[in-house]
């Protein structure tokens, strides 16, 4: 087992699903959770490795200097989370299949919470190594991959960077006082996702400032990120752009929605930034 495998598995790196289930018959399972994510998390660190290699660290990334996301590069990005499809529907499946464990109650509610919870982690890497692979065959980093993500889902079509289906249901499980009890951290927490998308994108914005200030035909883009870089640095809970868009970096999204809007997912939009640290 390699570092990065180790790291993951004891809790370190982007962290570990654990499940709390008063029900018998587990050892099996546990056994196939290790083999199987193991086996992933070694796929996804090699190459996430190859991909910053390639395209240099998501702080490094310095967007385009133009209104938008420019055409081309938005194809890009659409290609990359329509092909991750079959993945996102699976991951969105067993994290559905988590509300409804719970009926009928004792070992039989138990083994199907079991059933649905080990199968979290194997499936999340599955669908970060979808979207590696996908990355470097569409030629996208995932720094830009991450600023997109950001622009369109958050920023303009105006889901919470917090929106988590699993954390909804962990709270309903936990004001039930049932026997199941479910339990994640390690990196994926609400708080935690939006901390980490936060500072990647205001170094994003600092790099985007730089590069507007030595274009004098850019003075509203330039104005619109110097003005939320300081509507950041006054609130350290605040989310770039948490009021919408300006209308600057919005130009040209429209004809997009309908794609957007398909390829996203409350389900899985904590696993979605995912990266091996």
């Amino acid at each position: 087992m390699n570092s990065t495998t180790s790291k993951v598995l004891t809790g370190c790196g982007i962290g570990c699903l654990v499940l709390v289930i008063l029900a018998v018959g587990m050892s099996y399972m546990g056994y196939r959770w290790v083999r199987d994510t193991t086996e992933a998390v070694e796929e996804a660190g090699r190459v996430e490795r190859e991909l910053e290699d390639r395209y240099g660290s998501v702080l490094a990334f310095v967007p385009p200097a133009v209104p938008g996301v420019p055409n081309d590069r938005m194809e890009v990005f659409l290609a990359v989370r329509e092909s991750m499809s079959e993945e996102r529907d699976e991951l969105e499946r067993a994290v559905n299949g988590l509300a409804s464990v719970g009926e009928g109650g004792g070992v039989a509610s138990g083994l199907r919470a079991a059933k649905a919870g080990v199968s979290l982690a194997p499936l999340t890497f599955g669908l970060t190594n979808a979207r590696n692979r996908a990355l470097l065959e569409q030629g996208m980093g995932m720094g830009e991959y991450t600023w997109i993500y950001w622009m369109t889902y958050f920023a303009w079509l105006g889901h919470s960077a917090e929106e988590s289906k699993l954390h909804e249901i962990m709270e309903e499980r936990d004001s039930e006082h049932g026997s199941v009890r479910i339990h994640m951290d390690g990196g994926m927490e609400p708080e935690r996702v939006t901390w980490r998308l936060r500072r990647d994108i205001r170094a994003m914005l600092k790099n985007l400032e730089r590069e507007l200030a030595a274009d004098p035909e850019k003075a509203d883009m330039l104005e619109a990120v110097t003005a939320e870089l300081a509507e950041l640095d006054a609130d350290p809970g605040r989310v770039p752009w948490q009021d919408g868009l300006p209308e600057a970096f919005a130009a040209g999204l429209d004809p997009y929605r309908e794609r957007l809007e398909t390829t996203y997912s409350g389900a899985t939009n904590p696993f979605e930034l995912i990266e091996f640290d």
